[in-house]
């Protein structure tokens, strides 16, 4: 077993692409936790209930739209008191995501050019321009000429857009009419703080968790580290069915068992290498993270690299079954390629799943990585079941991986 174990690691260690991996993709994972991840989630979050704020009128709103909302851009060139209201009564009924962006000096064509390319390049289901002279149109009576509303979908929440909006120009004007235009204002808004709090209770559908944006935004990080470390550790897997494949083609195996080795002792070296390999892939990210401050994890550097090298282990494992049972390089690689495609996916690492449909939510409840960001959720909540959720986990892709790595290999060696 040891003589095995040296002579794989030394054809391991020869080739230059298990060296790439090793030491590139640890380095973009980091770089990937360094950099700021802003998750969807959290943006359509900043936007519930309250105005949301842009820094510029060309900065996209398509995020918010995440869980179904409704995006309203708002291009307010007055930013009075009186329009104030109306935006704060507009998000408070929840209907809407309402995303401003203040816009002292733009006019109604300016406006005109802006929505007909924010139309195109950009993603929202209606557009307001509210014009300079907010406050004397509407006290004018001239509310068509205060503001203009744009339908840039066909969803059918427009029309609930466009009464809101009359309802509540038509209050404005009322008390503008009764009290002098600073009185009226303060009024309305009276009315907003007086209004009672609302409590949304989520009865179906994503997390139970409540995680605060920057545990989203870390969260979302996690799962692209997630993704660049399980290529990684597929081709790791890879690699190493690749010196099996080579065994067999040479005839190597063959006269290993004419000296009496059994076949699961050689494959069980095979499986000791992959995790040598996950170590050494793991103790490298551990190495390149040092240039982090802990709290760029939220879960701390140990739990974090715990995370990862049990998550090494799994793919790693599965590569390596995948590629002996299928005995060409070539089609290892493709394998490996896409195993590490599809299951990054399906798992949420790229993007949140919470909008997707019931048959895509149960096809990631089967991939790894989708239950190591459940484990990183529990971590940042405390939950100290997370550690027993990545030890069943990683046990049970082993076993699974193993047993049907076992059948396979019988399998292809009663038709050789």
């Amino acid at each position: 077993m040891r003589t095995l174990i040296r002579s794989s690691l030394k054809l391991l260690f020869r080739n230059k692409s298990f060296w790439f991996f090793l030491l590139i993709v640890p380095i973009l994972s980091t770089s990937v936790l360094q950099a700021h991840q802003m998750n969807s989630i959290t943006l359509s979050k900043q936007a519930e209930g309250v105005v949301a704020e842009l820094g510029s009128e060309e900065e996209k709103v398509a995020y918010y739209s995440s869980q179904g909302a409704f995006v309203v851009k708002v291009y307010d060139a007055c930013g009075s008191d009186l329009s104030e209201y109306m935006l704060k009564k507009l998000a408070s009924s929840g209907a809407f995501s309402i995303v401003r962006a203040k816009v002292p000096d733009m006019d109604k064509a300016s406006a005109d050019a802006r929505v007909k390319h924010d139309g195109e390049f950009d993603r929202m289901g209606a557009a307001l321009y509210i014009t300079q002279d907010f406050d004397r149109l509407v006290t004018d009576g001239k509310e068509d000429e205060a503001l203009a509303v744009y339908v840039l979908s066909d969803d059918g929440r427009i029309e609930m857009l466009d009464y809101s909006v009359r309802k509540e120009l038509a209050l404005i004007e009322k008390t503008v009419a009764e009290w002098t235009l600073p009185k009226a204002s303060e009024l309305l808004n009276q009315r907003i703080a007086s209004s009672p709090e609302k409590k949304v209770v989520k009865i179906s559908g994503g997390s139970s968790r409540s995680l605060t944006q920057d545990q989203e935004n870390r969260k979302t990080a996690i799962g692209y580290a997630i993704a660049f470390m399980t290529l990684g550790y597929v081709f790791c897997g890879v690699f190493i069915a690749h010196t099996v494949i080579k065994d067999e083609h040479d005839k190597v195996l063959t006269r290993l068992r004419l000296t009496g080795l059994s076949s699961y002792t050689y494959f069980a070296s095979k499986f000791v290498i992959s995790a040598i390999a996950t170590a050494l892939m793991t103790i490298v990210l551990g190495i390149c993270t040092l240039i982090l401050n802990a709290e760029k994890f939220g879960v701390g550097r140990g739990k974090f690299l715990l995370m990862m090298f049990l998550l090494g282990l799994i793919f790693s494992s599965i590569s390596l079954v995948i590629g002996v049972v299928l005995g060409d390089v070539m089609n290892s690689n493709i394998a490996a390629f896409a195993l590490f495609s599809m299951s990054s996916l399906l798992a949420g690492t790229f993007f949140p799943l919470d909008g997707t449909s019931s048959i895509i939510k149960a096809i990631a409840s089967l991939m790894p990585q989708k239950w190591f960001l459940d484990a990183t959720e529990m971590f940042f909540v405390g939950d100290k079941k997370a550690y027993l959720v990545l030890l069943a986990v990683t046990c049970s892709y082993l076993i699974l991986t193993l047993s049907v790595g076992g059948v396979g290999v019988k399998i292809r060696n009663g038709e050789e």
